[in-house]
C-alpha cells in the first residue's frame, strides 16, 4: 500500500474511510498520552479544564485527562457522566493496555461488540471507573456502584443462555474485562474467579455457524476476529497466570493454533511463546514424583521431564523474531523468550532441589550444571531487550512478566536497580495495582536475601505466605 499524501481523518479508527475506500496506507501521527501544562494554560481558560488536586507520582492522569466530579447534579447528570468516563476508556485506559498502538482490539473489537451488548459495555465503565478511582477519590463511590451493576447485569444475561456466537463472544468478553480490571485495581483474588468464567464459557460454546455447521468450544469464537482476540486474550491471563499460581492452564492451548500469526494486542508478535509456558506449566504437574508410584513410574516420569525440558529449550534458543515486527515489538518478543527460559530453568532447579537421587544423575541433562551462567544470561537479556523499548510507549504494557521473573533472579545490584527504575516508571504512568504490587514483592524478596545471605529465598515463598494470586499481566 503506498501513503496517503493528505492527512487522515483522526476521529475514525482503525484506517479512515478514505484510505480503506482507495486501498491506501493510514498514517497518522502517535497518539499523545500527556498534553503538557504550558500548553494548556496559553490554549484555554482556566475554567474550562478542572483539575483534581494530587500528590506524589500517583496521579499523572489528570494532566493528559480532564478528571470532573461523578457527583450527579439533577436528573441528567448520569448519562453525561457514563460517556465522560467511556471517553477515558477511549483516550486514555486503552492506550494503557496495548502493546501496538495500530493493533489495539480494546477499540477495534471490544467497542463494537458493546455497542450490540450492554453488558459489555456496562463492564468497560466498570473497568474504566475502577482505573479512574485510583486518581481521584470522587469516582471511589461512582466506580463501586458501576462495578455492581456489571456484575448484576453480567448474571442476568448468564441466566438466560442463548446458542448464538455473538452471546458467548460477548459474555466471555465481559468475563476477561472483569478479569482485567480487577487486577488493575489490585484485588489479587477476584480475578481468577472471573477468568474461570471466561473458561466455562469458551468450553461450554455450542453455536450454528452460518452455514449450518454446529460448533463446539473454541471452534465458535474462531470464526471471527473478535472471538479470535477473546481466545488469545484469555490465553494470556490464563497460560500467565499459572506460571504464578504454579498449576495447569485451565484450557489446553491447542485452541492457539491458527490464531497466533497476527500482531497481537498484548504480546505484539510473541504470542505463540505462550504455547511454551503452557508446556512447562503442564509439564511440572504431569512428572512430579509421588509416593504412591513404583520406581517404573518414577523412572517414566523422569525420562519425559529430561526429554521435553531439553526439547524446549532448544525450540527457544532456535526461535527467530518475525524479520517484519517493528523494533520495540521484536524487543518485547526477544524479552518475553528470555522469560520463558527463566521459567524452564527454575522449573528444572526446583526440580534437582526437589528430588534425592545422587549428584551424577540430577545432573546428567546436558548443559544442567551450568544453570546458575544460564539464568543469569537470561536476566541479562531481558533488561538489554526491555531498554531498548521506549520509555512510556506502548509496548511497554508487556514487560511486567519478563521483568518480574528477571527481578527475581536478578543477584547483582545493578540489575535490581535497572528492574526497580523501570517497574516504577511503568507504574507512575499505568497507575495498574500489579505492577506495584509487583515491585514490592520484588523489594521484599531482595531484602529478605540480603538479610539471610541467601539466594536460594524465592518470590513464591512470599505468595505462599500472603496466599495471594498475582497475575503478571
Amino acid at each position: 500500500l503506498r501513503p496517503r499524501r493528505k492527512k487522515c481523518i483522526e476521529n475514525t479508527f482503525p484506517v479512515c474511510g478514505t484510505c480503506a475506500r482507495l486501498n491506501l496506507k493510514c498514517v497518522r501521527p502517535s497518539t499523545r498520552d500527556v498534553v503538557p501544562l504550558s500548553w494548556v494554560d496559553q490554549k484555554q481558560p482556566a475554567n474550562q479544564i478542572q483539575q483534581t488536586p494530587t500528590t506524589g507520582n500517583r496521579h499523572e492522569l489528570s494532566s493528559s485527562f480532564p478528571l470532573y466530579s461523578p457527583t450527579p447534579t439533577g436528573d441528567h447528570a448520569e448519562p453525561p457522566q457514563r460517556r465522560q468516563v467511556m471517553r477515558y476508556y477511549i483516550t486514555v485506559l486503552c492506550h494503557y493496555l496495548t502493546a501496538s498502538e495500530q493493533f489495539n482490539s480494546f477499540l477495534s473489537a471490544f467497542l463494537p461488540m458493546a455497542m450490540e451488548s450492554t453488558v459489555l459495555y456496562d463492564a468497560l465503565v466498570a473497568f474504566a471507573s475502577g482505573h479512574l478511582s485510583l486518581s481521584n477519590e470522587s469516582y471511589r463511590v461512582s466506580a463501586l456502584e458501576a462495578h455492581s451493576t456489571a456484575i448484576s447485569n453480567l448474571a442476568t444475561a448468564l441466566s438466560e443462555p442463548q446458542q448464538h456466537i455473538t452471546w458467548y463472544e460477548t459474555n466471555a468478553a465481559t468475563c476477561l474485562a472483569f478479569v482485567i480490571g480487577e487486577v488493575c485495581v489490585g484485588d489479587n483474588h477476584g480475578w481468577s474467579a472471573h477468568l474461570n468464567g471466561a473458561k466455562l464459557l469458551i468450553e461450554s460454546a455450542v453455536a450454528n455457524s452460518s452455514a449450518g455447521v454446529l460448533l463446539r468450544g473454541p471452534d465458535v469464537f474462531k470464526k471471527s476476529s473478535e472471538g479470535q482476540w477473546i481466545l488469545r486474550n484469555f490465553a494470556y491471563h490464563d497460560i500467565i497466570g499459572s506460571v504464578t499460581l504454579r498449576r495447569r492452564p485451565l484450557l489446553d492451548c491447542s485452541y492457539l493454533d491458527g490464531i497466533t500469526d497476527v500482531i497481537d494486542t498484548y504480546l505484539g508478535v510473541a504470542t505463540d511463546l505462550l504455547r511454551h509456558v503452557a508446556t512447562l506449566s503442564n509439564l511440572d504437574e504431569e512428572t512430579k514424583p509421588r509416593p504412591e508410584l513404583t520406581a517404573k513410574e518414577i523412572a517414566t516420569r523422569k525420562g519425559l521431564f529430561h526429554a521435553t525440558c531439553t526439547e524446549v529449550e532448544q525450540e527457544l534458543q532456535h526461535w527467530q523474531c518475525r524479520h517484519d515486527a517493528a523494533p520495540e515489538l521484536a524487543a518485547l518478543a526477544h524479552a518475553f523468550r528470555s522469560a520463558v527460559l527463566i521459567v524452564l530453568y527454575r522449573l528444572i532447579r526446583d526440580r534437582i532441589t526437589s528430588e534425592d537421587d545422587d549428584k551424577e544423575e540430577k545432573l546428567a541433562a546436558p548443559g544442567w550444571d551450568i544453570l546458575p551462567t544460564k539464568m543469569r544470561t537470561q536476566v541479562s537479556n531481558i533488561l538489554r531487550h526491555v531498554s531498548d523499548i521506549p520509555m512510556g510507549s506502548h509496548t511497554e504494557s508487556a514487560i511486567l512478566f519478563p521483568l518480574f521473573l528477571a527481578g527475581g533472579e536478578a543477584t547483582e545490584d545493578e540489575y535490581m536497580d535497572a528492574v526497580r527504575v523501570r517497574l516504577r516508571m511503568t507504574l507512575q504512568k499505568r497507575q495498574f495495582q500489579n505492577i506495584a504490587r509487583s515491585l514490592s514483592i520484588l523489594e521484599d524478596l531482595w531484602q529478605r536475601r540480603r538479610a539471610a545471605n541467601e539466594s536460594r529465598v524465592d518470590w513464591t515463598y512470599i505468595l505462599d505466605e500472603t496466599g495471594e494470586h498475582l497475575l503478571l499481566t
